[in-house]
């Protein structure tokens, strides 16, 4: 930790801006006043700036870079509990209280803050007492942003670009994405060359930090263009050189780029780079550049099981909408779409599947629970909606639920039928099994561990077999089993997974769920005994008396019941709620495959063409 930091104009005016942000407008006396004992601080990355249950009473205003705040936990976990950017500020609520720190404090990439401590805050105090008014919106804000169920997203600003294939010019690539990114703000390329073209010194961008002058003197510039533009893409040599080193130590999220051709192994470049440095880096995500001969990824998993990624990417730069899909990403604009389960209801996903097509509302990553997780996979294999339409009608034709036991130990069904449904789905939409981490746009699927009684979430392995484990209802198919725990039907838990989108950090979430807030009442006070029932179903179906669900539907709808008492909970978290009226249609209802796709393309279309233009652009971008 640096102090005494030297500062420059543009440093100055963001320190007034930062403080105009807290105290409200003041004038140049308050300035006098304060900014003579205020305390420049500079921190690398990866230093901490306080610790968990330490005492520090200061305010910390951050002029420049990224600050993350974690919990340390009783088992010795640390947790991330929110991050801290360029213009808000770390410590409100000690000025009031004193009490030790609620979380560590430490620079993802190098920062500049200012230090203000509560000796100063309350000689302002003193001075101008209303300000005490301007702190506590922003503590009662803070407090209420971090009990909001949807978490408010921090974008990120400084990208770094890593090229890791001998075979790939990532500078082709990147000028290929530039100008998709250039549409989400205003953007800023950054490389050695162009660092030394810039600047009169010879080669600046290679300063080392022991040539303290001019490593300061790129750094500030660096700072000062992070103040005008909304993104900043360092892009590495291809040697751990000194701007290397800056462009990781500097970066919010890196980014790897490959040719999925290549081998998968970790290359010298990349063990030298992340592995023999001290420095922890920022966020890791992978880039696999596809060319026009591949249908659909394979063997991600070699690539994926070296490096430590947070997500990864299959993209074919020949594709507009795949260039147009990372610059969302990238941007932190993305947008999810997250599928409720639902049995043969869930075919009206497709609909409003065909919907999104037609009012050019772009999917970036989806996921679903049982039925929902197969449309999901449909979505992410990035089929057209009539091919989707065309392999699932197959699969509800094929009525996964006729296959019953003479034996039903563990399940009603056999569950052969449902296996081959999914399987000669995935193989009718890319022409083979492959796992979750090989499809175009990332999916996941939830299931729930019978053995453990908790939520499990699937992003990676056998497509086919976690679509089954996702949609095995306990008591009607056979369980799952993997790595010996029974995986059972997804919706036990969570039918509708929008809190697992919204941990992905996505920008907009797109919810199409089947809850009916006011289901139909039985019209009887007695139940009728299993003769009557018989006999009552072989009348015709105006003079039935017993309108009742059958044992089936009764086993599927109570596997829901706990997710269903989470709706208004799972609700919050979506941006556009798709709900279509699907009550007079059973869970069991194969056979009414296109009413069902019809209603869920009606009801979409239909929200769509309410919308204003403002309000489509908003999804659209």
């Amino acid at each position: 930790m640096q102090q005494n930091y030297p500062i420059k104009d543009y440093q100055h005016d963001l320190l007034v801006n930062s403080l105009s942000s807290v105290f409200g407008k003041f004038d140049t006396q308050m300035l006098g006043l304060i900014e003579p004992q205020l305390e420049w601080i500079e921190l690398a990355g990866g230093e901490i700036l306080f610790r968990q249950d330490e005492v520090d009473d200061s305010l910390y205003f951050v002029i420049s870079g990224r600050l993350r705040a974690y919990v340390t936990t009783a088992e010795g976990e640390n947790l991330t509990v929110g991050e801290i950017i360029r213009g808000e500020t770390v410590g409100e609520m000690a000025l009031f209280t004193g009490e030790p720190r609620g979380a560590s404090i430490v620079a993802t990439r190098d920062s500049v803050l200012v230090k203000l401590t509560k000796v100063l805050f309350e000689e302002i105090l003193k001075a101008y007492p209303l300000i005490s008014m301007s702190v506590s919106k922003i503590i009662i804000n803070r407090l209420r942003n971090s009990q909001s169920l949807k978490k408010s997203i921090k974008k990120p600003v400084n990208i770094c670009f890593v090229g890791v294939s001998p075979t790939l010019n990532h500078r082709d690539f990147i000028d290929k994405l530039f100008p998709y990114l250039e549409r989400k703000g205003r953007t800023l390329l950054l490389s050695s060359e162009l660092i030394n073209h810039t600047h009169e010194t010879e080669n600046l961008a290679q300063a080392a930090k022991s040539d303290t002058t001019h490593y300061r003197k790129l750094s500030q510039w660096l700072d000062e263009q992070e103040s005008k533009y909304d993104l900043m893409l360092y892009l590495c040599d291809n040697a751990n050189t000194e701007w290397t080193k800056r462009c990781i130590r500097n970066a919010d999220e890196i980014y790897l780029l490959a040719s999925a051709e290549d081998s998968p192994e970790l290359t010298a470049f990349e063990k030298e780079i992340f592995i023999k440095t001290q420095a922890k880096p920022a966020v890791k995500n992978l880039i696999l550049l596809h060319d026009e001969t591949t249908r659909i990824p394979h063997f991600t998993e070699k690539w994926l099981k070296p490096r430590n990624v947070q997500r990864h990417f299959h993209i074919r730069p020949y594709l507009i909408s795949d260039l147009q899909r990372l610059a969302r990403v990238i941007s932190g604009n993305a947008i999810g779409l997250v599928l409720a389960g639902g049995g043969a209801k869930g075919f009206a996903h497709l609909g409003v599947y065909q919907a999104l097509k037609e009012f050019n509302i772009p999917i970036d990553f989806v996921g679903g629970t049982s039925v929902g997780a197969m449309m999901s996979s449909l979505v992410a294999f990035d089929i057209s909606p009539e091919m989707a339409k065309q392999n699932a009608r197959k699969g509800a034709f094929f009525n996964p639920t006729k296959d019953y036991t003479l034996l039903p130990f563990v399940s009603l069904i056999k569950g052969h039928r449902i296996e081959k449904m999914i399987s000669d789905s995935i193989v009718s939409s890319v022409g083979k099994e492959v796992n979750i981490e090989d499809t175009w746009i990332p999916c996941y699927f939830v299931s729930s561990n019978f053995t453990e009684a908790r939520e499990v979430l699937h992003t990676k392995g056998s497509i086919t077999k976690y679509l089954r484990a996702s949609s095995s209802i306990p008591g009607v198919f056979p369980p799952v089993i993997d790595n010996q725990d029974f995986l059972v039907d997804g919706g036990t838990f969570n039918n509708f997974p929008t809190d697992i989108m919204n941990k992905l950090g996505v920008a907009k979430i797109i919810g199409v769920n089947f809850f009916i807030d006011k289901p139909n009442k039985l019209s009887i006070t007695k139940m009728p005994s299993g003769w009557e029932i018989l006999k009552d179903r072989f009348r015709s179906k105006k003079d039935q008396k017993y309108r009742m669900p059958l044992l089936m539907s009764i086993i599927l709808n109570s596997t829901v019941l706990y997710s269903d008492a989470r709706q208004s909970e799972t609700k919050k978290y979506t941006d556009l709620y798709i709900n279509p009226d699907l009550r007079k249609y059973s869970i069991l209802n194969w056979q009414a495959f296109d009413e069902i796709y019809e209603i869920g393309y009606q009801h979409a279309k239909k929200m769509f063409e309410n919308m204003s233009e403002e309000e489509l652009r908003f999804y659209r971008e």
